[in-house]
């Protein structure tokens, strides 16, 4: 039986070979491909982190360099330095860091791969340690306006040749927030790109605007754009991040800054000291208004329901073809937002100046808060070397209310089709074969100023758009945060996502379900 048995056997043990070695070539092969993808894994993230080569796949575009920002940059001569005062690892390891880290590496770029005219100046980008090479950074602490000097700050600077042939530089230092843009404590956007820029073109000279806040009318803005009685600090705020400096003036006491190209009247409470006046209380301050939009200045005007009459303010307006009717308060039940119709969402005009500023924007509601109806006295045939539009509306439902018996429709100050409540005037004035305008921008909601840090409504990027129509403005007022609510990824559509999933929930184990088959299968016909 013993002798029968030995081939039985002799096949047992061949079969036990020829697995033991299918097995061992199987986890072999395994360990091959494991090690393969690890050590890729590790070359391609080594290359990709050592030369930055990372693909921007967020909605909002957060890091890449727009060509509007490539544009501005053309206006830089001299050579830019960013320095950060950590090492590259520390950059690497604070999220918001790095996200600042990236908008520098793109515009160090854009200076070299992307302008081979050589319009753009040299950028380039470093890294120290701050804490092993204090003297590196002393000259930059000085800087910090008192405050305590963080790791985390930027500098950026620009050198230059001086007279004795020494080299000189400029040096900017910024904290880590003044990159992001928030609201209500929580960080909303990136703004990178416009605070380089506005880096850049302060470094290269070029002038920065002054817009003035009027004071002494009972203004509710306290006395800084920082203070804590300033009811609009989103709204004052907005200009800092857009590169203006920012000055509270009495008019009454001083003359208007030389380098003011807009003058801001916000929710005065008492009336402007009229033009012409001949009294020893103080200065005409209309009369100082009159002459710096003379010469090619603007002013924005924002007066709510108040029930108060501004004489000397409202004669001025009209001169611009603009009336606010301080006394009524607008209720709009088609489009309110509130339970006693006084907070609403606008209509959009669609023709001339004042539309042009919100055409981008008709996608989102901008919403108008205790507002008062805004009058153009032109008539559309009136020949006139001023342009008058609307940019904003009520429903044509809508009625103003003083008392009671006193109601306003919209036909009985303008047009039956609603109550206007954003107006543009502009006045075209020749110089010197040379075309110059002067706006009055007219609005009869200060409260509206409150949403503009809010990005449920299109508040603020409509006052942004406002600010580019300001003649002799050289900052990049037309590069708006981008928003960190598109900081995922958003090119992959939800059809893709759907594919996808099938793909690696179901063909994929389909067909490693049926190699399988195949392998054993074949083993057992061998």
């Amino acid at each position: 039986m013993s002798k029968e048995k030995k081939p039985e056997n002799g096949a047992k043990q061949t079969q036990l070979k020829r697995r033991l070695k299918y097995g061992g070539i199987s986890v072999l092969l395994s360990a091959v491909v494991i090690a393969v993808v690890i050590i890729a894994n590790v070359i391609i993230t080594t290359v990709i982190r050592s030369n930055n080569l990372y693909t921007d796949l967020t909605g909002s575009g957060i890091f890449t360099l727009s060509d509007t920002a490539k544009e501005y940059l053309k206006q830089i001569k001299a050579p830019i330095t960013i320095k950060f005062a950590v090492p590259l690892d520390t950059i690497k390891s604070n999220a918001q860091l790095f996200m600042v880290y990236l908008a520098a590496d793109q515009f160090s770029k854009a200076s070299t791969s992307e302008d081979p005219d050589d319009q753009i100046p040299d950028i380039t980008v470093e890294y120290f340690d701050s804490y092993k090479f204090p003297a590196q950074f002393e000259k930059y602490k000085q800087l910090t306006s008192g405050k305590a000097w963080q790791s985390t700050n930027v500098i950026i600077e620009s050198t230059y040749a001086e007279e004795d042939g020494e080299t000189g530089s400029l040096p900017l230092v910024y904290a880590l927030t003044a990159f992001f843009t928030t609201s209500d404590g929580k960080t909303i956007g990136f703004n990178g790109e416009r605070r380089f820029l506005l880096a850049f073109l302060q470094l290269a000279g070029v002038e920065q605007p002054v817009v003035v806040f009027t004071t002494g009318h009972g203004e509710p803005i306290g006395t800084s754009p920082a203070d804590s009685d300033n009811q609009y600090s989103d709204f004052t705020a907005m200009f800092e991040e857009l590169g203006f400096r920012v000055k509270y003036s009495d008019l009454t006491r001083e003359e208007v800054d030389p380098d003011c190209r807009l003058i801001v009247i916000l929710d005065p409470k008492r009336d402007f000291i009229g033009k012409e006046l001949d009294s020893l209380e103080g200065t005409s301050e209309l009369d100082r208004v009159s002459d710096f939009v003379s010469a090619h200045g603007s002013i924005m005007v924002f007066l709510g329901p108040t029930g108060y009459d501004y004489t000397n303010l409202s004669h001025y307006l009209s001169e611009w073809g603009v009336k606010i009717h301080t006394t009524y308060t607008i209720e709009d039940s088609v489009n309110t937002l509130s339970y006693d119709n006084r907070s609403f969402s606008v209509v959009y005009t669609t023709e001339g100046l004042g539309a042009s500023v919100q055409q981008n924007y008709r996608n989102l509601r901008t919403k108008f808060e205790h507002a008062a109806p805004v009058q153009i006295l032109f008539n559309d045939d009136q020949s006139t070397s001023m342009n008058v539009t609307s940019s904003f509306r009520t429903s044509s439902a809508a009625r103003a209310y003083a008392t009671a018996e006193d109601v306003l429709a919209p036909a009985d100050v303008g047009k039956a089709d609603g109550f206007d409540l954003f107006v543009v005037a502009s006045r075209l004035k020749y110089e010197n074969n040379e075309d110059y305008y002067s706006y009055v921008l007219a609005c009869g909601s200060p409260e509206m100023l409150k949403y503009c840090g809010s990005q449920a409504f299109a508040n603020r990027g409509i006052l942004n758009v406002l600010l580019t129509r300001i003649p002799l403005l050289k900052i990049p007022v037309d590069i708006d945060y981008k928003s960190l609510e598109n900081y995922g990824l958003t090119s992959v559509t939800s059809t893709a996502v759907r594919g996808w999933t099938v793909v690696l929930a179901v063909v994929m184990p389909v067909a490693v379900l049926c190699v399988g088959v195949v392998v054993v299968v074949r083993r057992k016909r061998h």
